[in-house]
């Protein structure tokens, strides 16, 4: 839910990030824009890196709501991308280097392999990637051509669905898919795999995320319209915690209580928890053995 209030200084936005913007990129922009319009230096975060060659839902924490960041991360995100049949680059991407080519696989042959690709299933990240091999981000030990080998991990896609495929008479030549999936999950690689699995050469041509933690991308906002109006368009903790994990409003002696790091006692099952008071969120709680403390202090 969109607001336009100026009562406090921690909120979140939803940024549409356009292709070609690093996510530091954004948080640098957002940053400028919004400490000159408080006058005062501003805290701000992006949730989920987007690579530069990709636009869509970029999630920015302002001042103590880049501590929510974690809680972001854990939750499923929904991508529109086009998977193009031919050629196989370094990048796994448009950007990157062409290594080999092939033919283009028939249209019932890639409508039956989808399917093996919905539910929980190994992936092993790109090397042109942020992910840290031994305290180095993995992109520049691929720039510089050093032998390095990153493990796999398990990722779930909920769904995988067609949304426009491109013929040539029986043969694909690109699928646009729709993708919804766990943390951690990288499109690129996918749709490789899905490629590989049909014994040919692909790579991702373009992909856009258009939702983020129950966030659409139709909520989301240009840099341009931040910098028009930096006052509007603010993401309220409140309305987004509540999307991703219940809410527990605290009286006074229970505020005061977490507050001082006292636990409150609270007979549910061990989960997280956004602790408001007077409908502001002050908390992320964690209930352990129905005993409930802060885990992050959002006052």
């Amino acid at each position: 839910m969109l607001v336009n209030n100026m009562l406090t200084k921690n909120y979140l936005l939803a940024i549409n990030k356009p292709t070609g913007w690093t996510s530091s990129d954004v948080v640098i922009k957002t940053r400028n824009i919004l400490s000159k319009f408080y006058n005062e230096k501003v805290k701000v975060g992006h949730m989920g890196t987007l690579d530069p060659g990709a636009a869509g839902v970029l999630l920015v924490g302002v001042n103590k709501s880049t501590r929510l960041f974690d809680y972001m991360l854990t939750k499923r995100k929904s991508y529109v991308g086009r998977l193009t049949f031919g050629k196989s680059t370094d990048t796994l991407d448009s950007y990157g280097k062409v290594l080999a080519e092939s033919d283009c696989p028939t249209y019932e042959s890639v409508k039956a392999v989808l399917k093996d690709f919905i539910g929980d299933i190994e992936q092993i990240p790109p090397k042109y990637s942020a992910i840290k091999i031994n305290g180095q981000k993995a992109y520049q030990m691929a720039r510089a051509e050093k032998d390095f080998i990153i493990p796999s991990r398990k990722i779930t896609i909920y769904s995988l669905k067609e949304i426009k495929v491109e013929l040539d008479g029986e043969y694909v030549k690109s699928i646009d898919l729709d993708v919804t999936c766990s943390s951690g999950t990288y499109i690129r690689t996918l749709f490789v795999d899905i490629a590989e699995r049909l014994n040919k050469c692909g790579y991702m041509a373009y992909l856009i995320r258009t939702s983020l933690a129950n966030i659409s991308i139709n909520d989301s906002i240009t840099m341009d319209e931040l910098s028009n109006n930096p006052g509007n368009y603010r993401l309220e903790n409140i309305d987004v915690i509540k999307n991703i994990m219940d809410l527990y409003e605290l009286n006074d002696s229970e505020f005061h209580n977490v507050k001082n790091g006292i636990g409150i006692n609270l007979n549910i099952n061990d989960c997280y928890l956004g602790l408001t008071y007077q409908n502001e969120l002050k908390f992320i709680g964690k209930v352990e053995n129905n005993i409930c403390k802060s885990n992050t202090n959002l006052e």
